[in-house]
């Protein structure tokens, strides 16, 4: 097991933004999206692209576990990683720019580091991929998918140098603010891993965006929501929310063949979103409200090949009960964690 680094927060002042950064409630919407913050930050339609380092997770590797999380299989999330990518990270965004080009006519993309643990690796390997990333014509930013307990000072102090010349988002997955819940996924760290992370961003005014899951083994709705919640008081930019689905050769795949898992419901899955939605800052980017895999991944449930369906359905709720995204943002109470004995059964499981 490596070392946790302990980060001292105190002084470090919330760099998240006061106020949202457009006010998307005057262009009718109901809650802040990705597009409406791109179109602002980047003068117009702007698109992410995967790119695949070829990075590894210290969750899979040995270094924490060998078995990583229960639901992961990275290519039933990650495009780049179902085919065999080019070594080169320029050839492969530009092989992807020349692709949407064909689609559609656009000229701004961020490339998004997705599959593995991106910034686990020594820093001159970091250094040398994110740079060749930024000189590729087209790309306005970076961002970057990684774990908590993978954010060292020197990786955090190259990423800051790196914001000042290009836009950067550190995007750190959380899925559960619930200690039991990550034990029972197997995640191998701790919410309080997750807070030093983001802390150490803000310490370095980098933009942070948490991942977290709806739908995790043993997880009542009170307990998603009381993820949600936790992020109140933390500097978190953005937030993608994530539909739990069961993909082939994972651990969850053999819980669910058991009989041991049952999926979140569409309705049920839409009904936890708008509720999420209401208790998060108005000033949040909100990047993702449902996830989708391919065919040939997915086991459970059927409705994650209706993600248009999904969404509609969500914002039909918003509307139907005229909420919006922060409606109930201060009146939350503080948060506090949900005790639960390890094993115990929630509704999901």
């Amino acid at each position: 097991m490596r070392e946790r680094q302990q980060i001292d927060t105190s002084g470090i002042g919330h760099s998240s933004p006061a106020v949202p950064a457009v006010d998307w409630r005057a262009l009718g919407k109901r809650y802040f999206n990705l597009s409406l913050y791109y179109r602002h930050t980047f003068g117009g339609e702007t698109w992410k692209i995967s790119v695949d380092g070829g990075f590894h997770c210290p969750n899979a590797d040995g270094t924490i576990s060998r078995f990583g999380c229960t639901f992961c299989n990275i290519a039933s999330f990650s495009p780049s990683r179902r085919y065999d990518q080019p070594t080169s990270i320029a050839e492969q965004i530009r092989n992807s720019i020349e692709n949407f080009k064909k689609r559609r006519a656009l000229d701004r993309f961020i490339a998004y580091f997705q599959p593995g643990t991106n910034t686990y690796a020594p820093l001159p390997v970091l250094k040398a991929m994110f740079s060749e990333a930024v000189t590729v014509p087209g790309v306005v930013g970076l961002a970057i998918g990684t774990r908590p307990d993978c954010l060292p000072p020197d990786v955090l102090d190259f990423l800051a140098e790196l914001s000042e010349k290009t836009w950067v988002s550190v995007e750190i997955g959380l899925q559960s603010a619930h200690d039991a819940t990550l034990r029972r996924i197997n995640r191998g760290h701790t919410f309080e891993d997750f807070c030093q992370a983001v802390w150490a961003c803000a310490a370095r005014n980098l933009r942070v965006c948490a991942h977290v899951m709806f739908g995790l083994p043993g997880e009542t709705a009170e307990m998603m929501l009381g993820t949600i919640c936790a992020l109140r008081d933390l500097p978190i930019h953005a937030v993608k929310i994530h539909n739990l689905y069961v993909a082939r050769d994972t651990a969850l795949a053999r819980i669910y063949e058991a009989g041991m898992y049952r999926p979140l419901e569409q309705d049920e899955y839409a009904e936890l979103v708008v509720a999420a939605l209401e208790r998060i800052s108005p000033a949040i980017v909100i990047e993702r409200l449902t996830a989708e895999t391919s065919d040939a991944y997915l086991i459970a449930p059927e409705w994650c090949r209706d993600k248009s369906g999904t969404l509609q359905r969500i914002q039909r709720l918003l509307e139907e009960r005229d909420t919006y995204q922060g409606k109930l943002w201060d009146r939350m109470p503080e948060y506090a964690p949900i005790a639960t004995r390890e094993g115990e059964m929630g509704r999901n499981v």
